[in-house]
């Protein structure tokens, strides 16, 4: 959860240059060289897997580290690290057979205790617990050799597998020390297809992988530039001494980057839903139909097309709408500001003393939303939201806190809070999110509560198949509509800009830099020759 608010390889022989590949007939020649150069307004503090979540520091670990799987353009699991696995007849058991001879950067060979250690240390982690998902099914690892090992599970889970995406960490390295207090995020060390080579003031540098387990990546270097603020960022990206800006681009420039001739502008289905999230246990919000009337209220179509300038969908709830387990069947709720003043109306809020303001029992409905300092798009959107509520006769104020502040929210310290949420590759995530045992100990900050959604996750976790879980989820996303934690706004598009010059260019919902190995450049259009 974030808030506020992402190879062909031939055989190379003496003689032949890094720089120059060929290949079979037909086939398109993809030549090593040149270097990526990320601007950045956001300077990572730390490259660790149990502690990095979001932003650049994020983007960088995708292509230091590994998982035994990798997550795919459709959302589905590919063997990486693993190259094989399967289940016992009970499903409790997951064997995984390694890849041999996969090195980690130093050099030591990566093998099953690797994984062992990584996945106790994501238990015991704060952040393992909350983002690693099915990882708490786990009972016990056995190892039964150098390249296989057992997860024995509390529960049989068809969603396990994903879980296995989680970056495989050096026990070599890490064994007798505690990961989160050794300098360990400032000196990664991984199997992925670059390696740190230099984290200075305002440059890192990472190096290509030449002996990295699928092919040595066609590029030889990402260097990442950190500079104060977003406006110089930006100026360094336009006079093209950038060609990547790191986080993705605001909607308002996004226009703007298609007129540029050396930028080429992407953009991808994101996988955070964007939600006002109410705290349910408030007197104002505890009644359905005041949730309801809320969703009716808001001009959600208004907010992409002007504010988000077109580059989003309206979201109906909490499964990305690319998932299979999506269910089509679910319309958001259209702007009906009449129906909206209906049913507050009928949950007894209504002006009584003529001052504009609904009150009830002697109490005004108005509350405060917490949006993330910084946050110019969000801050856009709060101001248009608190319009339209007034309109209705609800008084909004809008307070901006620090990241640092966000303990207030699990504490249960607000009335609402504009959030961007992280949907996941596997719809049992929203366990962790919306299952009345979550609150306090979880996810659940809004303090959602509701009898037949935790009936129908419970149920969702324990399908045998993903067939028999397909329905269960449908009807889960149906049962969230109706009795929604809060106000649906949108799904945003991930919005890229890329120098031109970069070829076999892939983005997946789970990843800017996942497919980073299959990027190159034309000889002819290498610009950085070292």
């Amino acid at each position: 959860m974030v808030w506020g608010r992402l190879s062909i390889v031939c055989s190379l022989t003496l003689g032949i240059l890094l720089s120059g590949c060929k290949q079979p007939s037909g086939i398109v020649d993809k030549p090593y060289g040149d270097s990526l150069i990320i601007v950045t307004y956001h300077a990572p503090g730390s490259i660790n897997p149990l502690t990095t979540v979001s932003g650049i520091s994020a983007a960088l670990q995708e292509v230091i580290f590994d998982g035994l799987v990798k997550i795919d353009e459709t959302l589905k699991a590919m063997p990486h690290l693993a190259s094989s696995w399967h289940t016992s007849d009970n499903d409790l058991k997951w064997t995984f057979h390694l890849r041999k001879g996969v090195k980690f950067h130093d050099g030591v060979e990566f093998t099953a205790g690797d994984v062992k250690f990584t996945i106790e240390q994501f238990l015991q982690s704060d952040t393992g617990n909350f983002f690693a998902g099915g990882l708490r099914d786990i009972q016990s690892i056995h190892i039964r050799d150098r390249y296989t090992i057992d997860f024995i599970l509390k529960r049989p889970s068809i969603f396990f597998l994903y879980s296995m995406k989680v970056s495989i960490l050096p026990a070599h390295i890490l064994k007798d020390k505690n990961p989160k207090d050794y300098d360990f995020g400032r000196r990664p060390l991984g199997t992925g297809p670059f390696k740190l080579a230099d984290w200075g003031k305002e440059d890192i540098v990472l190096e290509t992988n030449r002996d990295y387990f699928s092919g040595r990546p066609y590029l030889n270097r990402i260097v990442v530039k950190v500079y104060p603020n977003q406006e110089t960022a930006w100026a360094r990206l336009m006079q093209g001494k950038g060609d990547f800006l790191v986080p993705p681009v605001d909607p308002s420039g996004y226009s703007f980057l298609n007129q540029i001739s050396f930028m080429q502008a992407y953009s991808t289905q994101g996988l955070y839903y964007t939600l006002i999230a109410f705290n349910n246990d408030s007197k104002l919000f505890y009644d359905k139909r005041v949730r309801v009337a809320l969703n009716y209220a808001i001009n959600k179509g208004h907010i992409i097309h002007n504010i988000l300038k077109g580059n989003g969908r309206v979201a109906e709830g909490t499964i990305w709408p690319g998932s299979w387990f999506y269910n089509p069947a679910i319309r958001p709720y259209p702007y009906t500001p009449q129906k909206a003043q209906s049913l507050l109306k009928e949950a007894g809020w209504q002006d009584s003393d003529g001052d504009h303001i609904l009150d009830k029992n002697g109490g005004r409905f108005t509350f405060t939303l917490i949006i993330n300092e910084g946050d110019e798009i969000n801050s856009r959107i709060a101001m248009y939201v608190q319009q339209q509520l007034w309109e209705l006769g609800i008084l909004m104020d809008v307070k901006t806190i620090s990241a640092a502040s966000a303990d207030v929210l699990f504490q249960g310290k607000f009335d609402a809070v504009f959030i961007d949420i992280l949907a996941h590759v596997y719809p049992d995530f929203n366990y962790n999110l919306w299952h009345s045992s979550q609150v306090n100990k979880g996810l659940n900050i809004s303090r959602y509560r509701s009898d037949r959604v935790d009936e129908l996750l419970d149920k969702g976790r324990i399908s045998k198949d993903m067939d028999s879980a397909r329905p269960i989820y449908y009807e889960f996303q149906q049962e969230m509509h109706d009795n929604p934690p809060g106000i649906f706004l949108y799904w945003a598009d991930d919005l890229i800009a890329l120098h031109k010059r970069f070829r076999g260019v892939k983005f997946t919902p789970v990843g800017m830099l996942a497919y980073i190995n299959e990027w190159y450049v034309p000889e002819k259009e290498q610009k950085y020759k070292k």
